[in-house]
């Protein structure tokens, strides 16, 4: 579910959009009696002139379940979600000038909302940072209703382009294992070299430019099917690395490869399989930190307007 809010000027634009048939129907309204989108702002306007210095006069705001989910909720359920939605933001559901219109024109059913942004009173209905508390409103409405809220689909979104990072990281440090292992063969030439790889189930394939000349390497992980620059596995790993002269064995921190007592294939790949076991259990420990603090910075606790101008200020 997601949630806006901005003040506007409002006008015959914004109500013409709204109120449109074809778009959808009326949901409810409160405090209005016009049939047509000049007749709604004709009596907003007989309130709104009783404040003769604000130029955002209206509110217009949306509230958008999640699609699937908005296909089954009945108009009374969209009526209180929308009741709940204004008194969220702190709007006087009894007493203030509002309507709200459903619309359905697309397969992804909303809710728009004109708000009289001027009180009875003459005051007006504070707009300070009223976006970010529309994404909070909406937040916890669909919280409450159990239904999925935009910020738990951020997070989940998060989530999945965390673990994708992660994957290649794993598939970029195993390619690199693979390499320092073939090296220790010491292979007497570029085709050689590539045998052995592909031996390890990775395709290295030279990049030819327009000249026809080999102007750098790319690594295929056959398994995964990702491929990589040959930059991407380690900064040395380069054209002049990867050339018939002079192929050399690239050694970092992150990889502590242990001499083998030979050379042969089955015993290379044992050695692979225990060093994969542990960087998977680390990197498993650090994906679940960095998705730990995700949450939690973007759980935190709802934003607090007075101790945010507090803030302000001290700074001045």
């Amino acid at each position: 579910m997601i949630g806006k809010a901005k003040s506007c000027v409002g006008g015959t634009a914004l109500a013409n959009y709204v109120m449109k048939d074809a778009k959808g129907y009326e949901l409810l309204r409160n405090n209005l009696s016009g049939e047509i989108p000049t007749d709604i702002l004709h009596e907003m306007k007989i309130i709104q002139d009783l404040n003769q210095k604000a130029q955002y006069k209206t509110l217009s705001l949306v509230l958008s379940p999640e699609k699937t989910e908005g296909k089954k909720l009945t108009n009374k359920e969209l009526q209180e979600m929308t009741l709940d939605f204004l008194n969220e933001l702190k709007i006087d559901i009894k007493n203030q000038q509002y309507l709200a219109f459903v619309h359905t024109e697309k397969e992804h059913k909303h809710i728009h909302i004109i708000c009289n942004r001027v009180k009875d009173d003459g005051t007006l209905i504070l707009d300070n940072f009223i976006g970010k508390k529309a994404q909070w409103a909406a937040h916890r409405i669909a919280k409450e209703r159990g239904l999925i809220s935009a910020k738990e689909r951020m997070i989940e979104n998060l989530k999945n382009i965390e673990q994708g990072k992660d994957d290649k990281r794993v598939i970029k440090n195993k390619i690199l294992e693979k390499h320092n292992l073939v090296m220790k063969t010491n292979p007497k030439s570029m085709e050689e070299y590539k045998t052995k790889m592909y031996d390890f189930e990775v395709k290295v394939i030279p990049t030819i430019n327009r000249q026809g000349l080999i102007q750098g390497y790319r690594f295929l992980d056959l398994e995964s099917k990702y491929d990589f620059k040959a930059s991407e596995i380690h900064r040395k790993l380069g054209l002049n690395v990867l050339s018939e002269k002079e192929i050399l064995l690239i050694r970092t921190e992150k990889i502590n490869s242990e001499p083998a007592s030979n050379t042969d294939k089955n015993s290379n790949e044992s050695e692979i399989k225990n060093q994969n076991s542990s960087k998977n259990d680390k990197t498993q420990k650090e994906l679940e930190e960095t998705i730990g603090q995700i949450i939690s910075n973007s759980f935190d606790d709802d934003f607090d307007e007075h101790k945010y101008n507090k803030k302000i200020k001290m700074r001045r």
